[in-house]
């Protein structure tokens, strides 16, 4: 892959009808802004539809669909989830991604990763999608049904992201001033609708 990007050809999130709304030593759940085991459907989250809703313990997203939870804004965190993409009958275009620091639809940074064993992230400003890097990583575990655990540390200047407890990249990013909340989401694509599945969701403050 030498695109800037995964997405060329792909439908980015903000186009969706998303609604508002322990992985590792950087989480603690005992002292978390916010945690969630998916137990069931907290109503932090919304109302359950045809594609957000919680199974066997885990939040799942069918076809295109996301939340932001509003109880995890913050100025800086750590925040930890274990992603898997369960099944994607094109893998190269069903991503699951992380929001961070949302402010609303039009402002965000997203983190994506795929099953063949990329990821990307992105910032949207004032509606527009621009690209933050985009690399294959290693300690990314491919194939469908492979569960990731993702790590992100938050700074008002920069954030780092691990995978599978290995630091991948610290990358220049910009805090809201007012900070800004965490969402999860998945992104299908057209006529080959993905399964989707987020567990030991971490939000601690820094």
């Amino acid at each position: 892959m030498t695109s800037a990007s995964r997405f060329a050809g792909i439908l980015v999130a903000a186009a969706l009808g998303f609604a508002s709304s322990p992985a590792s030593a950087l989480c603690d759940p005992d002292t978390a802004l916010f945690e969630d085991d998916f137990a069931f459907l907290d109503v932090s989250w919304g109302h359950a539809d045809d594609s957000i809703g919680v199974e066997d313990g885990t939040l799942v997203v069918r076809g295109n669909g996301g939340v932001v939870n509003l109880e995890t804004k913050n100025e800086g965190a750590s925040i930890c989830v274990d992603m898997t993409i369960v099944s994607a009958p094109k893998i190269p275009n069903s991503p699951a991604g992380l929001v961070f620091w949302w402010q609303d639809w039009d402002n965000y940074y997203s983190l994506f990763i795929w099953a063949d064993g990329w990821l990307e992230v992105r910032r949207m400003v004032d509606g527009t999608s621009k690209t933050v890097f985009t690399e294959e990583v290693d300690a990314l575990k491919r194939g469908a049904g492979a569960t990731n655990s993702i790590e992100l540390m938050l700074r008002s200047k920069d954030a780092t992201v691990s995978l599978n407890t290995k630091t991948v990249r610290r990358f220049k990013a910009k805090q809201p001033k007012q900070g800004g909340a965490v969402g999860l989401f998945g992104i299908s694509a057209n006529g080959a609708p993905a399964l989707f599945s987020f567990d030991n969701f971490v939000v601690n403050e820094r």
